[in-house]
């Protein structure tokens, strides 16, 4: 089975692990901060704005918490998003209201947002569907116009820029994945940045159990001038939700082969576009405005016989699926609501693979049986 989402790993990863088993250290420590300094660095910014935690999903969480969603607010989430952020909303007690989206690319614009905002709205968290960058500039004024905290889902948007601006640091945090299907991965983890340096020194507190975001991480401090270095106190009740050393290092290996992964998504994204555009019955990705770079981490088409093409794929060893299922339809968050662009989107849109790890042999072969489908 040709599969939709691979990880690339190898000698490199290793040998990075190798040096936090020698060092005896694997919790969080100089390779978490190393991966942070690799990750900020690719994106044009300063590291002491990024913070690597558990997952993406907790970063979700941690940002209901400090934005202080709660009982009475409103905070808008496109239709198409992971459950995690709905999720996210539902736990802090604020009213999750869903918009639609643009029916091709899937992303919310400020049209579809607009339509939701109330006095109540607090926040809105945005996903830059498959790396896609939303149009930023019309969404960041309407959230200043209206007070509204802009969060950026950039799970998928590993390398994608905006107007030279890097998506997840244009609005007021962002938040990255690098679990086992992302572009890069670390087994589980995840990236936070925030614009407001107060908010993620907050942030690193709630983390790590609420021990002082100044002070030399951990609960021993045998270098302490105190004399009973042992002695612990708290800022606040936090969790653990850090990154640890293994997963730092292997995030470092991965970071050294970025450029190479993104070249070969590109190749690949590109190649999709020329075969499958000649396809009458198939409507390929739009095209992003010559402002915009994307991550090329999903690639989707859509037509009328999605169900049927994705059977086809399966018996022909080709693994395909949907992302994300709308949220709208999510039984557990009680928000149902019929949206136009996201009906089109739910009945027609198609994931297929798109991976560094695809062989050229791969790519012909899932292409060569979409013509056939189609033909």
């Amino acid at each position: 089975m040709i599969n939709i989402f691979q990880p690339s790993l190898g000698e490199d990863e290793l040998k990075e692990i190798e040096k936090v088993f020698r060092s005896n250290w694997i919790g969080r420590g100089d390779s978490v901060k190393k991966f942070e300094s690799l990750f900020a660095k690719n994106l044009n910014e300063s590291a002491n704005r990024f913070y690597a935690l558990s997952c993406c999903t907790e970063g979700l969480f941690l940002a209901a918490k400090i934005f202080n969603f709660s009982e009475g607010d409103e905070v808008i989430v496109p239709s198409v998003s992971f459950i995690a952020a709905g999720s996210a909303v539902i736990n802090s007690g604020a009213d999750l209201v869903i918009c639609d989206v643009d029916k091709y690319s899937l992303n919310a614009t400020a049209e579809t947002i607009k339509k939701k905002i109330t006095s109540k709205t607090k926040a809105i968290i945005l996903n830059h569907y498959g790396g896609h960058p939303c149009d930023m500039d019309p969404i960041i004024k309407l959230a200043k116009e209206n007070d509204i905290f802009v969060i950026e889902d950039s799970a998928c948007a590993v390398q994608s820029f905006y107007k030279g601006k890097a998506c997840g640091t244009i609005g007021d945090m962002g938040i990255w994945s690098f679990d086992a299907m992302k572009s890069i991965v670390t087994g589980d983890g995840g990236m936070i940045y925030l614009k407001s340096q107060d908010l993620l020194e907050t942030v690193k507190e709630e983390c790590y159990l609420g021990l002082p975001a100044r002070e030399t991480s951990g609960i021993d401090k045998s270098n302490d001038e105190k004399s009973m270095w042992w002695e612990v106190q708290i800022n606040r009740p936090g969790r653990r939700t850090i990154m640890n050393n293994i997963s730092g290092a292997i995030g470092i290996a991965q970071m050294n082969k970025l450029n190479e992964f993104q070249e070969r998504r590109k190749y690949i994204y590109e190649k999709y576009n020329d075969s499958l555009s000649k396809i009458k019955s198939i409507r390929i990705p739009p095209s992003l405005p010559e402002h915009s770079t994307n991550s090329y981490y999903f690639y989707w088409i859509q037509l009328k016989k999605r169900d049927e093409l994705a059977k086809y794929l399966k018996e022909n060893s080709i693994y395909s699926t949907y992302r994300y299922w709308p949220l709208n339809y999510v039984d557990f968050f009680q928000a149902y609501e019929e949206l136009e662009n996201t009906e089109y989107a739910k009945s027609a849109t198609l994931n297929i693979p798109l991976h560094s790890s695809l062989t050229d042999g791969d790519v012909d072969k899932i292409i060569t049986t979409i013509q056939e489908f189609a033909s």
